[in-house]
C-alpha cells in the first residue's frame, strides 16, 4: 500500500521455494487477466511514466503512477505480502513530502524488507543503496504516550539528490507470522488518497475455503473494477483483484474526519461478525482479572465507607486513574498490543499502559460486585459497521446493569480528569469484550449542559465611562477538564498570567486583579476561578451639542469560553466537502449585571436575533432591571460533535451573527 497511509503491521515474505512459486503464478494469472485495462504505454518499461505530467494533473503535488500489491493468506490467518511502487513527484511540496519514506512494522507479528529502491529521471534509474540511507528506529506513538514497545519499529529510508519531475521506485516484501486473530482473514486498503492515483491494483489470494465478505465504501464511481478467479485443486485458492484506475485526489480541509472514513476503500473479513471479536477479546482480557489477596485488600478498603454503588464506582475508578501511572513497557507474551498484564503485576508495579488499567479496573469492579467488562474502543474515530475489523486503538471499562446494558463507560488512562469518558471519546465506535450478545456501538454523546462554562459579571460604570467589577467563572465537564489540564503543570505564577491572557484576549483594554482560582490538582470540586477588573466599555461622539454615549457590554463583545473560541473559529472556510469534525458538545452560560453611578436619562436597547437551529442555540437578551440598572444573559450551546457539509452554513452564520453584535452598541442618552 502507498507509504504515507501505510497502517499495516507488516514485515518481509518468508521464501521457501514452493510458496514462492505459487505466489508468482498467482500474480501472473492476475495481471493477465487485467491486461485489458493496462494502456499499451505500459508495455514499454517505463512507458506509463510518459502519461504523468503537469497538464494533466495540474494541481497535484505528486502522483501514484502505479502500484502492484499481492497479498496471499493462509487458512491461520498469516500472511506474506508485495508491493510495487511507483510515484511521480511533481512540484517542491511533492518533493518534500517523499525525500522520506517512512514503514511501520511490528516485530511481534511479522518482517519488513525493502528489496529495491531507485529513483527514474528521464528514462534511466539510478539505485538507492537501501542499507546506507536507511536506518530503523522506535515508532514515535512510543514516547507521546509514556510506552515503550520495544518491537514497534520505523524504518526510514532517505532518498538524497531527489528532484522535481523524478520518479521514487520501491518494492517492499513483507511477512505476517502471527496473525493478531487467529484463522481469521480481514484487512483494508484505501483506494483514493491526498494525491491521485492513475493505476493502483490490488490482489487478494485465500483459501477458497471459508466465505470472505468484501465491500467497496464510498465508491468514486467508474474508478474500480473487480475480477476473481479460482484455482482448483486439493488446496483450492480463490484470488481477487480490485483496478483503481484514475481515481482523483482528496484535498484535505482542516478538522476532517480521517481519510479512513472518507476515502474510497476496500474493506474484508472472514469474521461473521462483531461478537466473533468481541469473544475473542473477552477469553483474552479474562485469565488475566483473577485478584489477590493484596488487590482484594485494596478494594475492601477503598469501598469500606461506600453504601452508595456510584460513591463505590468513584473510589475505585479514581484510585486507577490517579495511583495506576499510564506508561510501561508493552511487554506482552501472547498478543502484544492487546493482552493486558496481569492485573496483580500491574497493580504491583504501580504502572501500565491502557488495556493494562482498564483490566485492573475491571477487575476491582467485579470484585466489589459490579458487573464489568472490559472494552475495545477506535477514539477519536467510527468504524464502517457493515464489515467487523479488529481496528481499535484503546481499551476501557463498561459497567452493566443485570440486563448487560452498559450504564457507564469509564476511562481510567487520564490522571487529571473529573470525568468518567472523556468528551474526545464519545461517539466512537466500541465494542464490549463479551461471549454472548456484544455488537459494535457508539459512545453516547454527552449532554451540552454537562459541558458548562458559566460566567458571572458585576460591574459599575462610572459617570466618565470607566467600568470596574468583578468576574467569576466555574468550569464543568470538559470545560473543566480542559482548564485544569492547561493549567496542571504551570507554576503558581504561569497559571496567573495564564488567567490574565484568558480574558486579555478577547478584551483588550481590559485590566485584571487580585485573582483567585482553585487548585487544579483538586478534583474534589469544578475549577473556578475569580477576579477583580477595570475597562473602558464606553464611548462618546460629539455631534454639535448632543454627544452620544455608546456603551459595548462586555459579553456583546467576545466569545467567553475557550471550547466557544476554539471551535467557532474553525469555522474559516465558506465551503466545506467533508464533514467538519469539532470533538465536543459544550455550553456557556453568562451573566452581566451593569449599575451606572449616575442613572442616565434614557437607555436605547437594541432588537437582538437569536438563533435556534440543528447545530447550536444562540441566544442573547438584554432588559432594563431598575433606574440605571441593566441584566445582559448569553447563552450559546453546541449540539453536534460533528457538522456534515449539508449544514456547515449554519457555521459559518453563527461567525456573521456574532461578529454583528460585537458591533452592535446600546445608546445612553444623559441628562444635559
Amino acid at each position: 500500500m502507498y507509504k504515507k497511509v501505510q497502517s499495516q503491521k507488516i514485515g518481509p515474505a518468508a521464501t521457501g521455494s514452493f510458496r514462492s512459486f505459487l505466489f508468482l503464478t498467482t500474480v501472473l494469472i492476475v495481471l493477465i487477466s487485467l491486461l485489458p485495462s493496462i494502456s499499451p504505454a505500459e508495455t514499454c518499461r517505463y512507458g506509463f511514466l510518459e502519461e504523468i505530467n503537469r497538464q494533466k494533473y495540474p494541481f497535484a503535488h505528486a502522483v501514484l503512477a502505479r502500484e502492484i500489491e499481492h497479498i496471499e493468506y493462509h487458512a491461520d490467518g498469516s500472511k506474506e505480502s508485495q508491493d510495487d511502487v511507483y510515484i511521480t513527484v511533481l512540484d517542491e511540496e511533492g518533493k518534500q513530502n517523499h525525500k522520506v519514506l517512512s514503514f511501520s512494522v511490528n516485530k511481534a507479528y511479522g518482517q519488513l524488507n525493502i528489496e529495491l529502491c531507485e529513483i527514474i529521471r528521464d528514462g534511466r534509474s539510478s539505485k538507492i543503496d537501501i542499507a546506507a540511507q536507511s536506518h530503523e528506529e522506535a515508532a514515535a506513538g512510543n514516547s507521546r504516550s509514556n510506552i515503550y514497545n520495544p518491537l514497534q519499529k520505523v524504518i526510514k529510508l532517505f532518498l538524497p539528490g531527489l528532484e522535481i519531475g523524478d520518479t521514487i521506485h520501491y518494492r517492499l516484501k513483507s511477512r505476517q507470522f502471527k496473525p493478531i486473530i487467529e484463522n481469521q482473514i480481514y484487512g483494508s486498503i484505501l483506494g483514493q488518497y491526498d494525491i491521485p492515483i492513475r493505476s493502483y491494483i490490488f490482489t487478494l489470494t485465500t483459501p477458497t475455503a471459508g466465505k470472505l465478505n468484501w465491500l467497496i465504501k464510498d465508491e468514486v464511481e467508474g474508478k474500480v473494477t473487480y475480477r476473481k478467479t479460482v484455482l482448483p485443486g486439493k488446496a483450492a485458492k480463490t484470488i481477487r483483484s480490485w483496478h483503481f484506475q484514475n481515481v482523483p485526489q482528496i484535498v484535505p480541509e482542516p478538522m476532517m474526519p480521517s481519510f479512513r472514513r472518507v476515502a474510497m476503500r476496500l474493506l474484508y473479513s472472514t469474521l461473521p461478525d462483531w461478537q466473533a471479536i468481541a469473544s475473542w477479546y473477552d477469553e483474552l482480557v479474562t485469565k488475566k482479572l483473577t485478584p489477590k489477596t493484596l488487590l482484594k485488600e485494596m478494594v475492601d478498603k477503598l469501598v469500606a465507607d461506600k453504601s452508595d454503588q456510584n460513591e463505590k464506582m468513584a473510589a475505585l475508578f479514581y484510585y486507577v486513574a490517579r495511583e495506576i501511572r499510564y506508561l510501561g513497557v508493552s511487554g506482552e507474551s501472547e498478543r502484544p498490543g492487546f493482552e493486558p498484564h496481569d492485573v496483580n503485576l500491574t497493580f504491583s508495579r504501580r504502572h501500565g499502559v491502557c488495556r493494562d488499567k482498564a483490566a485492573l479496573l475491571v477487575a476491582m469492579l467485579q470484585y466489589a460486585g459490579f458487573n464489568a467488562k472490559a472494552v475495545l474502543i477506535r477514539v477519536g474515530d467510527k468504524l464502517d459497521y457493515e464489515i467487523p475489523l479488529p481496528y481499535f486503538n484503546h481499551a476501557i471499562v463498561a459497567v452493566l446493569d443485570n440486563q448487560d446494558n452498559v450504564t457507564d463507560f469509564l476511562d481510567p488512562t487520564s490522571e487529571t480528569s473529573r470525568q468518567f469518558l472523556p468528551d474526545y471519546e464519545r461517539e466512537c465506535s466500541y465494542l464490549v469484550a463479551d461471549q454472548q450478545k456484544s455488537d459494535l456501538g457508539l459512545t453516547p454523546p454527552v449532554s451540552p449542559e454537562k459541558n458548562n462554562f458559566k460566567l458571572k459579571i458585576v460591574e459599575q460604570i462610572s459617570a466618565v465611562g470607566n467600568s470596574q467589577g468583578t468576574l467569576t467563572v466555574n468550569c464543568t465537564g470538559f470545560n473543566d477538564t480542559l482548564m485544569r489540564s492547561i493549567m496542571m503543570n504551570m507554576s503558581k505564577k504561569e497559571q496567573e498570567h495564564f488567567l490574565e491572557r484568558f480574558f486579555l484576549n478577547q478584551y483588550s483594554s481590559l485590566e485584571l486583579s487580585n485573582i483567585k482560582w482553585s487548585d487544579p490538582a483538586d478534583r474534589s470540586q469544578n475549577f473556578n476561578f475569580s477576579g477583580d477588573f477595570t475597562v473602558n466599555t464606553v464611548t462618546t461622539v460629539s455631534e454639535k451639542e448632543n454627544p452620544i454615549t455608546y456603551l459595548q457590554p462586555l459579553l456583546f463583545i467576545a466569545n467567553p469560553s475557550l471550547l466557544e473560541r476554539w471551535i467557532i473559529n474553525q469555522a474559516n472556510m465558506t465551503k466545506r466537502h467533508y464533514p467538519i469534525k469539532l470533538g465536543y458538545t459544550f455550553s456557556t452560560v453568562a451573566e452581566e449585571h451593569l449599575t451606572f453611578t449616575q442613572p442616565p436619562q434614557k437607555i436605547y436597547l437594541p432588537k437582538l436575533q437569536n438563533q435556534e437551529n440543528e447545530v447550536f442555540t444562540a441566544t442573547l437578551s438584554c432588559r432594563q432591571t431598575a433606574p440605571g440598572q441593566l441584566l445582559i444573559k448569553r447563552r450559546f450551546v453546541m449540539k453536534k460533535t460533528e457538522v456534515g457539509t449539508d449544514l456547515y452554513h449554519l457555521l459559518t452564520s453563527l461567525q456573521n451573527f456574532k461578529r454583528n453584535l460585537s458591533l452592535t452598541p446600546i445608546v445612553i442618552e444623559n441628562k444635559n
